[in-house]
């Protein structure tokens, strides 16, 4: 922490309030003292290489430029992790956002200021960073500046844009990124907030009470009242003498915050816009600042059929109470199909109790509805990333036998709870654990696959380390398998036959990444080569014994690649990657040398 003297304030004249409530404080620049949550990160447990915690105090790597892992990185860039086929797709497409946050980390100050300024510091492909939030001492999150990604130069950049100037004391820090436009992984090395410190309690308490607030002259109300002029009755009237049908179906296609406004309309449009067929898709990720336990209550009024709910990043700071949302799966949650829940922390053992009676119709209450030709709904998809509820709680989700997409990213599960559920949903087609650190016999979790889950299209367990290169093999009996994601899985281990065995059963692969295998070899890849001609995105990320031959001859006979990643392969030369970037225009080649 630095503190200096405000210099930006002017002392000509009579002081302004403004000027005169920063006069009486500290000015003073802190770095980050700690991270309170993230969506996404690179490292494994217990190593600090390329961690979340990498953002806390001075930038140990800015101003050079580069992969180094003493900063924080993400895991996602560019288009290829929303291209595939197991990502979650909008519960609410006409409430999408414009500018999408993919991920965020939120990191904690030491102490509590009205910022002046927020300092990223990018050490690598820059200009993800979309939103900066400040949380007040209040609890509410502040938006303080927004902007869409960027195409950066491909150089280490502190970005500080301008950001809101609010009389608010803040010391968290929420910071929005989408990796969507990035050629590759970017890394942060620290947030620097610059603000002003009260210097005695009574100034910090009035701040806290708003007594400190500049008076904003009183508008007049005639000036900013709206006149409604004989052509706006008209346009209302003609629009009141709509069926109701059509006017539901027009709200159809509006977002909340509209269906918000249209209810303070009139009667009639209030009346339309609590009509349960407006919110069988529920999506408030988006909104996830504003949402708590008065906006699920609210909710509970206008969900009746609810079918989609996405909850994802709602309820931080226990804002949503585990015994409304498990109220509200009760009243309006009872033919769900799809569940997304990442990030939230409200999420505990009897919620997962309670989704599994999200879905009534099943066993041979589905067969009788087959009979009467009645429509079927059944819960298909669900996503907890990042729960961490007790292991053996997630015993529970075994009772759902419809699961098509089951994503666990970094949640708690145990190889004995995930093979109940695996046992009970033949159908499942997408499964990711990916950072599974509880996962300790997957070997035996695959052999459960390769009996009950021939229709799986996509296995993720990137750093999951308890996969061997037989639990690889397994897989092979998944014929449907089109996304293979083993990525540090076999740090260490033998590869083995385990790559032919893939080639020879899942000839439809597109999509495999085996970045981090050191044992990989030229004549381990060659069956791959040979027999799965969809493939598109190949990750060779770390193999240190792959030639620029294969390289040469994975560009030459694989017709629909798209991406290629040989970075810190170390017998593949800058030289002939240069030469390939010319041959193959249409294959992006990750290259970072080891040096």
């Amino acid at each position: 922490m630095q503190e200096k003297m405000p210099d930006n304030i002017e002392t000509k004249g009579k002081p302004t309030a403004v000027e005169m409530l920063f006069k009486n404080m500290r000015f003073i620049e802190q770095f980050a003292e700690s991270v309170i949550d993230y969506t996404s990160k690179y490292n494994s447990i217990m190593s600090i290489l390329y961690a979340p915690e990498n953002l806390i105090g001075k930038p140990t790597v800015y101003p050079n430029y580069g992969d180094f892992p003493d900063t924080y990185m993400l895991r996602s860039y560019g288009k290829w992790w929303n291209e595939s086929e197991a990502a979650q797709h909008h519960y609410m497409s006409q409430d999408i956002d414009p500018i999408i946050s993919e991920d965020y980390v939120t990191v904690k100050f030491e102490f509590s200021v009205i910022p002046t300024s927020i300092s990223i510091y990018e050490t690598y492909n820059p200009g993800a960073v979309v939103r900066l939030w400040g949380q007040s001492i209040h609890g509410q999150w502040i938006l303080l500046w927004e902007g869409a990604p960027q195409r950066c130069v491909q150089a280490p950049r502190k970005f500080c844009p301008p950001i809101r100037q609010i009389r608010e004391l803040i010391n968290e820090v929420r910071i929005d990124l989408n990796q969507s436009l990035l050629e590759y992984h970017t890394s942060l090395d620290g947030v620097l907030l610059a603000g002003y410190k009260p210097k005695s309690i009574l100034q910090t308490s009035l701040l806290q009470k708003g007594l400190l607030e500049p008076l904003e002259p009183r508008q007049s109300k005639r000036k900013h009242s709206r006149r409604y002029n004989e052509e706006d009755c008209d346009n209302l009237n003609l629009f009141a003498r709509l069926p109701y049908e059509v006017i539901l179906h027009i709200f159809q296609y509006l977002d909340l915050r509209s269906l918000c406004r249209c209810a303070q309309v009139n009667k009639r449009w209030f009346l339309t816009s609590l009509d349960s067929a407006l919110y069988r898709e529920l999506s408030l990720k988006r909104y996830w600042h504003k949402v708590n336990d008065a906006t699920i209550i609210m909710f509970m009024a206008k969900c009746k059929n609810l079918k989609k709910l996405d909850l994802s990043w709602c309820g931080a700071n226990n804002q949503i109470t585990e015994e409304l949302f498990i109220e509200f799966l009760r009243k309006c949650c009872r033919n769900l199909t799809h569940l997304s829940l990442g990030n939230c922390n409200f999420v505990k053992e009897l919620s997962l109790e309670e989704i599994k009676n999200c879905s009534d119709l099943t066993g041979i209450l589905v067969k009788e509805c087959a009979k009467r030709k009645l429509l079927v709904y059944y819960f298909s998809e669900l996503r907890l990333r990042n729960s961490h509820c007790i292991a053996w709680k997630y015993s529970a989700l075994a009772q759902l036998n419809k699961l098509t997409t089951l994503d666990l990213y970094s949640s708690n599960i145990i190889d004995e709870m995930l093979i109940k559920i695996l046992v009970t949903n033949p159908d499942l087609k997408h499964l990711i654990i990916d950072f599974c650190e509880h996962l300790e016999r997957l070997e035996q979790v695959t052999e459960v696959v390769a009996v009950y889950n021939h229709k799986l299209v996509t296995w993720s367990s990137w750093k999951t380390h308890s996969m061997t290169s037989i639990g690889v093999g397994n897989l092979a009996c998944c014929s449907n398998l089109r996304e293979l994601d083993v990525g540090w899985c076999l740090i260490l281990g033998e590869p083995g036959d385990c790559l032919e065995r893939i080639a020879t059963g899942c000839k439809d692969l597109r999509r495999l990444i085996i970045s981090g295998w050191r044992g990989v070899s030229d004549h381990l890849l060659l069956p791959i080569i040979r027999s799965c001609k969809q493939l598109t995105q190949l990750d060779l990320l770390g193999i240190k014994n792959i030639s620029g031959d294969i390289c040469e001859r994975v560009l030459a006979s694989l017709p629909k690649l798209q991406l290629l990643d040989i970075s810190f392969c170390d017998l593949v030369k800058i030289e002939q990657v240069m030469v390939w970037q010319e041959q193959y225009p249409n294959v992006v080649i990750q290259s970072c040398p080891s040096d």
